[in-house]
């Protein structure tokens, strides 16, 4: 068994050399970089940013002391790049190379803290653990491996729910917020525990297609904080200390868990979760439930209603979301519950929507066609009168707009380039600007809400002292405090008669609660088991999201009929656990009025091209996940514009590829790839041709040299629901091979033409020396591909709408030998199948060759040269030569099985997939006869029908995903039976973030 384990180790340590090598894409390229510098941290930046990355560099500094101290580490120099242009908001930390990442422009799920302080406390965190890791043997691999070495001994032993959860821990002990203190971060889990089951380790962190699972982030911080809670803080200090210093063992971060605790980390996490069930179970003995009304229905599979919102006294509209739910607004007869479907929207952050006057408002993210880092947040609006859409903002940067009750105005946060919030007042009709309103010591305003007369606009604001509900007068610019700041969670502030109803916080689990528009008398508006939030008002009833273990439903409560009660604010009841683990702390950090007076700016060049960060005493193909003999070398800069990748290859069976370089160029609209290949071959040996009686004797090394190099435009439109991509390119190829000379022995004849031979081997006659003609090929390549594709959900095996196509072509056009030229089409069409996550599939593709000139002449036909195929023949059949080849794939692809079947450590299988196919080709092959130069022209059909099965698994809790599947096809023609074993990995980047 450890044998099998070991194999398992080297080959995953091979994927996650390759998973590890992430960029998120280029800035745009007119951007002017800045940058600023301690003792510890480099920051670049964009110019415009410049006081927030002081103050950013600033925090990490003051922070420097206290983010390792329960880890006993404090991390060496790390760099640090700020995405300012983009309107998404998140943070990574990765290895290879080293760096951070930072989006600074806030969101509105935000809890009561700074967005740069989460950012510094969480991202330096990971920078802590993963540096930690730099020690003992995984230090010694980093000399030969450089720091590659450290990023797949991360990705093999330290789970992302420890990364993740600790980072999560580490924001709530080292601040007077964090996410431990919001419940949101338990609501999930802790509504799965009551309602159904403490799931088994492997489904909790693995996930499940049958049953929802919350996030690595939500059980890994209850897992952390909890240990940490009953075992102390060095118990994760061990874990990551015993990965560092050994890992060529078996299971070391679970060693070191086990000589702190006492258990394995399956135990562990049984233990703490059962502790937090009776916690729970405590807490949910103590309620006093609000009595109401189902408007929605518990859905098994999992769906979240969001944001209610009432449109007359008979509907409300919703959003609607879930593991097998694109995201979409619905209309809800709250009478007899029937639900249509309106609209699915695009790509969303967690905010709400806002509907006045029968018009819908939101907001898309949408990326630059060109620059990953650069992504809008721009508003849309639907008109249900109409049934049309339209985008009201072009690159902008918008968050949670709402739109007055006459429909004729839309307040809107807006952030800009240099994080200076303000709230922004549209025309409806067109999107102008109407009028701009700073805000005091521009606090970032949350989720804004008009009153019914459209005279002011009430929003949560986070200021430094934490989150606080305001009221606005869009006319005088007048500012009012309804509530004083604190760092309990409160949000979705909503005018209903002469109240602020809003989501609060202060009981540890999310309610309704409510205050007067003057501020006066706090009360409790509800009292739910998981969490209750958003209100809207409708025909006297309030209506607002109530959350279930199968999702958010919508309930309503007669408003005349809430009983509420006086509330007073005070510690919440999960402080007293919080304060024990900030006893492990050194302190807290002072982050909120850091100077930055001695921090100097400078200009960062866009030239910094080179970022040596990994080697190898070996050959590393990253894209093919294969280590052979040799040596390698990686490099990406920091503005991630610029990647190398240079190797010897010292296998003999690539020996005309001995050494690789690789360079890509992504700082402009056009990418430049850049591919150089040399070597020699090893040509020795001895051929006897019986008909001339000669005998070939080669003893060569020619050399090869490979040059190919492209330029490409890859274009993101991806818009609304669908997921679309442009990308031409062309290319040129250039593939030359040196000519040999080898000796040519003639044999002797006899009179009757029979070679001579003295013992036992042939007389030679004569001899001459021969040239062989190296490879001189000079191609260009053209190609067009595009796509558009219907969004998938989590739970779909394909995209259920969709069409792909790409063109592509290839000459000889500059001499040396002629190829010809070959043109290919493939299309791809994905139609919905009869069930609910099932899809249907089906390939064209055709590709027609002229041939090039005559290689050799044949006994019977004259060869010529022509390209490779660009179409593959049906599963399971071995191709032929051939001049035309049109090709149909048909799939019907569904989820078979979803059993989440686990042996624990072994292998948990989360589903099994199959499709059932028929391909079909008809290949075209025109002969030449040597002596006539005739032509003839024989069809050749092929075909295969079969059926493939895959499943999903994890083996031996291995992170990535593994697809190991059988392909049976049945071959008509031949009626030959075909077999064929399946595996892929599921890889993405090993980063670890703030998402």
């Amino acid at each position: 068994m450890k044998q099998i384990y070991l194999s398992i180790i080297l080959s995953s340590f091979i994927f996650t050399l390759q998973a590890q090598y992430y960029s998120s894409g280029a800035d745009p390229a007119n951007i002017k970089w800045q940058q600023v510098n301690s003792d510890v941290f480099k920051v670049v930046y964009p110019e415009e940013i410049e006081a927030e990355a002081k103050r950013f560099i600033a925090m990490l500094d003051s922070l420097y002391e206290y983010g390792g101290h329960t880890l006993a580490h404090t991390p060496k120099p790390i760099k640090v790049i700020m995405h300012a242009h983009s309107a998404y908001s998140n943070g990574f930390v990765s290895w290879a190379p080293k760096r951070m990442e930072i989006y600074p422009t806030p969101h509105q799920d935000m809890f009561a803290q700074d967005w740069l302080e989460q950012l510094a406390i969480h991202e330096f965190r990971h920078v802590v653990q993963i540096d930690k890791l730099n020690k003992g043997f995984t230090k010694i691999l980093t000399i030969p491996f450089g720091q590659q070495a450290i990023g797949a001994v991360l990705g093999l032993y330290a789970p992302l729910w420890f990364l993740e959860g600790d980072a999560v821990l580490t924001e709530t002990t080292l601040s007077e917020s964090g996410r431990g203190r919001r419940p949101s971060i338990e609501q999930e889990i802790r509504a799965q525990v009551i309602e159904k089951q403490i799931y088994h380790y492997d489904k909790a962190y693995f996930g499940s297609y049958k049953d929802y699972v919350p996030n690595h982030y939500n059980m890994g911080y209850l897992l952390t904080a909890g240990a940490r809670h009953s075992f102390g803080s060095n118990v994760w200090e061990r874990a990551l200390d015993e990965a560092a210093r050994k890992p060529w063992s078996i299971t070391p971060f679970n060693r070191g868990i086990k000589q702190v605790t006492g258990k394995n980390k399956v135990p562990l996490y049984n233990e703490v979760f059962k502790d937090w069930h009776q916690r729970w179970l405590d807490t949910n003995d103590s309620l006093s439930l609000t009595k109401q009304s189902n408007i929605t229905q518990r859905d098994t599979r999992y769906k979240n209603y969001r944001y209610p919102t009432a449109i007359d006294d008979t509907h409300i509209i919703a959003e609607v979301n879930g593991v097998g739910e694109l995201n979409h607004f619905v209309k809800i007869n709250t009478k007899t519950k029937e639900e249509e479907k309106i609209l699915i929207t695009g790509s969303r952050a967690r905010e709400p929507f806002s509907y006045a006057d029968n018009k819908i408002v939101w907001t898309e993210l949408e990326q630059h066609p060109r620059w990953e880092n650069q992504i809008f947040s721009v508003i849309r609006l639907f008109d249900l009168t109409t049934g049309k859409q339209k985008k009201l903002s072009y690159n902008s940067r918008y968050k949670a707009p709402a739109i007055s009750s006459d429909g004729k105005t839309i307040a809107v946060t807006h952030t800009s380039l240099s994080n200076q919030h303000s709230i922004h007042l549209l025309n409806v009709n067109d999107g102008t600007l109407i009028k701009e309103i700073a805000i005091p010591d521009n606090a970032y305003p949350l989720s804004p809400s008009w009153d019914l007369n459209g005279e002011a606009v009430t929003m949560v604001l986070l200021t430094k002292a934490g989150k606080q509900i305001v009221t606005l007068s869009p006319k005088t610019d007048e500012w009012s405090e309804i509530t004083k700041p604190d760092c309990i969670e409160i949000r979705f502030p909503k005018f209903i008669d002469e109240h602020i109803y809003f989501a609060g916080s202060y009981s540890g689990i999310e309610n309704i609660y409510r205050v007067n528009i003057n501020g006066n008398n706090l009360e409790k508006v509800t009292e739910s088991q998981f969490g209750a939030a958003y209100t809207t008002l409708s025909d006297n009833q309030l209506i607002y999201q109530n959350y279930t273990s199968d999702g958010y439903m919508l309930v309503s409560k007669e408003i005349r009929n809430i009983q509420t009660m006086p509330w007073k604010i005070k510690p919440l009841p999960i402080e007293p656990y919080i304060n024990k683990l900030q006893e492990d702390e050194k302190g807290l950090p002072n982050l909120k009025d850091v100077s930055t007076k001695g921090y100097q700016a400078k200009k960062y060049s866009k030239w910094n091209l080179f970022n040596f960060h990994s080697w190898a005493p070996a050959f590393v193909n990253v894209n093919e996940a294969t280590i052979t003999p040799g040596a390698s070398i990686m490099s990406q800069n920091l503005l991630g514009t610029t990647f190398i990748t240079a190797g010897y290859n010292a296998d003999q069976q690539y020996s005309r590829e001995k050494f690789n370089l690789k360079l890509s160029y992504q700082a402009w609209w056009p990418v430049f790839d850049l591919e150089l290949k040399a070597g020699n071959e090893t040509i020795e040996g001895s051929y006897t041709n019986e008909t001339n009686w000669y005998e070939n004797v080669i003893d060569a090394k020619p050399n090869h040299y490979l040059v190919d190099f492209k330029m490409k435009l890859p274009l993101n439109y991806s818009r609304g629901k669908y997921i679309r991509s442009i990308q031409p390119s062309a290319g040129i190829s250039y593939q030359k091979s040196e000519d040999f000379n080898y000796e040519r022995n003639y044999f002797k004849l006899d009179e009757n033409g029979i070679p001579i031979k003295e013992n036992e081997e042939y007389v030679i006659d004569y001899s001459e020396t021969i040239t062989y003609e190296g490879i001189d090929i000079k191609s260009t390549n053209y190609s067009f591909f595009a796509y558009n594709l219907l969004r998938s959900t989590q739970r779909d095996v394909a995209s259920r709408w969709g069409q792909v196509l790409e063109l592509s072509y290839r000459n000889t056009p500059f001499g040396g030998w002629d190829y010809g030229s070959i043109l290919g089409i493939h299309s791809r069409l994905y139609f919905p199948g009869i069930g609910r996550h099932h899809a249907i599939r089906i390939d064209n593709d055709w590709h027609f060759k002229e041939k090039g000139e005559i290689h050799k002449s044949g006994e019977t036909y004259n060869h010529h040269l022509i390209f490779s195929d660009y179409v593959r023949f049906p599963r399971g059949v071995n191709g032929i030569v051939n001049d035309d080849l049109y090709s149909f794939k048909g799939d019907y692809m569904m989820p078979l099985l979803s059993p989440d079947f686990n042996i624990p450590g072994l292998v948990y299988l989360k589903r099994i997939t199959t499709n059932l196919f028929y391909d079909f080709s008809q290949a075209t092959q025109r002969l030449q006869y040597t002596e006539t130069k005739d032509w003839i022209t024989n069809k050749y059909n092929f075909s295969s029908l079969g059926t493939e099965i895959r499943g999903e698994l994890h083996p031996f809790r291995f992170v990535f995903p593994i697809s190991l599947g059988y392909r049976y096809a049945y071959l008509p023609e031949s009626k030959e039976h075909y077999h064929e074993v399946l595996f892929s990995m599921g890889l993405s980047g090993i980063i670890v973030g703030n998402k």
